[in-house]
């Protein structure tokens, strides 16, 4: 049956093809998350000329899948380009194994920098005070935030004697007769960035909006407001002609539009509890109004994972800083140093 044009369209093993015109093959590249069991990254390929969307988890299964679906598909990693949406190890964990030195790779810069910057003493010990000031005894403080290293790149990635090649909003990248225009999409990572092919409506959208599960945002330090920056570029996403989303995580579905549009009313219903709590119980911290806010986990709090704690504490206090701007919440500092907040008159 001809799909997109197409009169074939190829499969094998843990990889198929979603579209031609140019030929897009999905690679399930396997790695157990919170939700899900892998990574899908993406394979474009024109006239000769491949670019590979994300690379998938620093595994020795994944990196056996994908090179076997590369030479199935019929690509050659020595002759590709390739573009990175986000630093966490489950979308960049394979840059080392499967990406050659001298391959053009497409990197974020503000995550890049990122990157670069956590491997410094300060930049955890800056994180802990703060995660400290929220309630977290110290010693569970340090530990919440050693399991937040993975969202600030991995180890393996060696920058040195790469074809570093910064991307940003309106870029363009030439596949074949195509071209792929970059998109930000920060929120999940400062530096999120996702793909638009214009002529098709395919949209390679990373972690930005999925359907098996709400994206975390990550929180850093130093960044301005991340939940509005996220909830503008989903509003953007509203605004273009996507015709496919193609998620990271999860089967590919329709309805992104109304998954994106459930998003934004999903954190407004968060931040608006936020508020709420603060006002039932005026002079909580940080933590005790992170906890009382619904967080889509099967267990309670002392029984989840170091890392969804982490996941959760992330995106609570990115609500807090965007409620506390927003003049919807106040923020006081006890003689502990312990931040307390309290509903706005």
């Amino acid at each position: 049956m001809a799909e997109n044009g197409c009169e074939l369209m190829r499969s094998g093993n843990r990889w198929r093809q979603i579209h031609c015109d140019p030929n897009v093959y999905m690679v399930q590249v396997p790695f157990t998350n919170v939700s899900t069991s892998e990574t899908n990254v993406f394979v474009v390929e024109d006239a000769g000329e491949a670019l590979l969307v994300d690379t998938g988890a620093p595994t020795d299964a994944g990196a056996a899948v994908l090179r076997r679906a590369l030479e199935e598909i019929g690509v050659d990693s020595a002759e590709m380009s390739f573009f990175l949406t986000h630093l966490h190890m489950d979308h960049a964990g394979l840059v080392d194994r499967i990406v050659p030195s001298e391959a053009p790779l497409y990197v974020n810069k503000v995550d890049f920098d990122l990157m670069i910057g956590s491997k410094e003493p300060h930049f955890w010990e800056r994180a802990e005070r703060r995660v400290r000031a929220e309630g977290v005894p110290a010693e569970r403080a340090r530990r919440y935030c050693r399991a937040g290293r993975y969202g600030t790149g991995i180890d393996s990635f060696k920058a040195e004697g790469r074809d570093i090649r910064f991307s940003e909003e309106g870029d363009g990248i030439a596949v074949g007769r195509h071209t792929l225009r970059v998109v930000s999409t920060a929120g999940h990572t400062p530096g999120h960035q996702s793909l638009f092919h214009e002529e098709s409506g395919l949209f390679f959208g990373g972690d930005h909006v999925l359907f098996v599960i709400s994206p975390g945002l990550g929180f850093r330090p130093d960044t301005a407001d991340p939940m509005a920056v996220y909830l503008d570029n989903v509003r953007k996403m509203l605004d273009m002609d996507i015709s496919r989303l193609l998620v990271s995580h999860g089967d590919l579905r329709d309805g992104w539009r109304e998954r994106a549009a459930w998003l934004i009313e999903h954190h407004a219903r968060r931040m608006t509890r936020a508020v709420d709590a603060a006002r039932e119980n005026p002079g909580s911290t940080g933590l005790e109004l992170i906890r009382a806010l619904k967080w889509n986990v099967p267990m309670a709090w002392d029984d989840i994972s170091i890392a969804q704690k982490w996941c959760i504490l992330e995106s609570g206090m990115i609500i807090l800083d965007h409620q506390v701007r927003e003049g919807l919440l106040v923020r006081t500092e006890d003689e502990q140093g312990l931040f307390r907040y309290f509903a706005a008159e």
